[in-house]
């Protein structure tokens, strides 16, 4: 889930389309589908390079370390990378505060 609270609702609703959709094409239902059809799916949730990197830095802090294949989807259909270590950055410490802890054996 996205907690950006500074953005508009429609950023907040992109988000979501984008969770679901890299989601499902990174590690989901259609993790094998060809790499076109799953990036051409999550450009037409958004093409925007922030908000791909947002939702790409929520995957960079699965704290379980398997959400490699929806950031790399992301960063093919466009995503600021830069946006998205620093939103992962975030996410972490909001993990870490609330108690998750990460499986080093991944990092």
């Amino acid at each position: 889930m996205v907690h950006v609270p500074s953005l508009p609702a429609t950023d907040r609703l992109t988000l979501a389309g984008l969770s679901g959709v890299a989601g499902r094409y990174g590690t989901g239902s259609d993790r094998d589908a060809p790499r076109d059809q799953a990036v051409a799916a999550v450009r037409q949730v958004s093409t925007d390079p922030r908000l791909l990197g947002i939702q790409a830095g929520v995957a960079l802090a699965d704290p379980k370390g398997i959400s490699g294949p929806t950031v790399e989807l992301l960063q093919a259909a466009g995503a600021d990378m830069e946006v998205a270590a620093q939103h992962a950055a975030e996410v972490r410490a909001r993990h870490e505060r609330a108690g998750i802890r990460y499986d080093r054996t991944l990092d």
